[in-house]
């Protein structure tokens, strides 16, 4: 189709990006098909590209921006704080301020330990079982970073991700059949505890108890899911505590910090593991998820994501039902939703629709878990809905 909104800019962006940055940029933040947006600027739910375009976002920087970009008692609150000065020769007031908090809502939280971003987080996490154990190999069961124990990418460390196994989720067989063929050697199983697919009725449960009739112990990655599914993340929504949990992403509303948080026995044991460097507790990152922690508590923004996501999952269903659309798929919960097309769809009404989509004002991420948030409003929910219904006809038409 032909689209009415210009990209020249972005298009004249892009080649400056091929020129100066490795790969263009990174990877994941490179934009697909059916166009090469780059981003100018954005607020609350929205953003803009170098040419101007509005979009509403639904991948939210992959996450982190759970009150919405550019959000005001972030932004305050940082000012404030960095008039402090940023990184410190010792510890500083504010860090222990907001572990006191992550222990408070975090029900596998006793002791905290600052990280800088989620790969740092999981990999320090990693680090802690290993040494509390005594054991080497890893269980993972989902997306964890790009460290080389969890990545198998051209440049990785072979001899690293040797020590990790894999798992499927919601497969406790297959899980057992790890420990039993790896006696005495596993250190932990971490997982993410839910996502694109939810966890089977018991299976975290059930999970935990395997693991730890093992000898080892459970992580669950939180990078995503907390603060989102509750504020103490999808273990208190599920109602299964885990030895230790890793939160980044949301925690500080697009600022690059990250917690592995744990039960005291465990955390104090290794308290001497040597996981150090320069920016972990940084004041300025510290004083943002001090603040976002504080907002989405003022807001009661975990409700608000619950309803906005649940509004368009809902929709969704109703729309493609009423129009005959077979090719959808409709997953996730409230706060992260998803809708895509599978390979039932021609590549032609996969193009139509996306391109239909961009042109009308959304980003809708294909393939990857949407995120709302608390910048979310009942104007972008109806736009979204609508959009979408116009660019599935067109599509079907196509």
């Amino acid at each position: 189709m032909r689209m009415a909104r210009s990209f020249e800019k972005s298009f004249a962006w892009r080649e400056r990006a091929e020129a100066a940055l490795v790969g263009g940029g990174q990877p994941h933040k490179q934009s697909q098909p059916p166009q090469p947006i780059m981003i100018a600027g954005g607020k609350g739910a929205h953003f803009w590209d170098a040419d101007g375009n509005d979009y509403i976002d639904y991948l939210m920087g992959y996450g982190p921006m759970i009150l919405g970009h550019a959000y005001p008692a972030v932004r305050e609150a940082v000012a404030k704080y960095l008039a402090r000065g940023n990184v410190y020769n010792f510890g500083h007031t504010l860090e222990v301020e907001l572990a006191e908090k992550l222990v408070q809502i975090i029900p596998s939280a006793d002791r905290v330990a600052y990280f800088v971003g989620g790969s740092d987080a999981t990999t320090g996490a990693i680090k802690f079982a290993r040494a509390y154990t005594g054991r080497e190999k890893v269980i993972r069961c989902g997306y964890h970073g790009w460290h080389d124990w969890c990545s198998h990418a051209r440049g990785h460390l072979s001899s690293a991700a040797a020590a990790t196994l894999s798992v499927d989720f919601n497969n406790l067989e297959a899980l057992a059949a790890l420990f039993k063929a790896h006696p005495g050697e596993i250190a932990c199983l971490i997982l993410e505890p839910s996502g694109h697919a939810l966890p089977e009725e018991g299976y975290l449960a059930e999970a935990k108890a395997l693991v730890n009739a093992n000898g080892a112990l459970i992580i669950f990655d939180e990078v995503k899911t907390g603060f989102r599914y509750a504020l103490g993340g999808a273990q208190e929504y599920f109602g299964t505590t885990p030895d230790m949990s890793v939160f980044g992403k949301a925690l500080a509303n697009g600022f690059a910090t990250a917690v592995v948080v744990g039960k005291k026995e465990i955390m104090d044991e290794v308290s001497d593991v040597w996981v150090a460097a320069t920016f972990h507790g940084e004041v300025s990152l510290v004083g943002a998820a001090i603040a976002t922690i504080q907002e989405l508590e003022a807001t009661d923004g975990v409700a608000l994501m619950w309803k906005q996501g649940q509004k368009l999952l809902d929709g969704y269903r109703e729309m493609t039902e009423r129009l005959g659309i077979d090719g959808a798929r409709i997953g996730g919960i409230g706060p992260m939703p998803f809708f895509g097309l599978n390979s039932e769809c021609s590549e032609k009404f996969r193009k139509t629709f996306y391109e239909a989509t961009l042109d009308g004002g959304l980003y809708l991420p294909e393939g990857h878990i949407w995120f709302m948030s608390v910048s979310h409003t009942d104007e972008d929910v109806a736009k979204t809905l609508n959009v979408s219904e116009d660019a599935l006809k067109r599509a079907k038409a196509a």
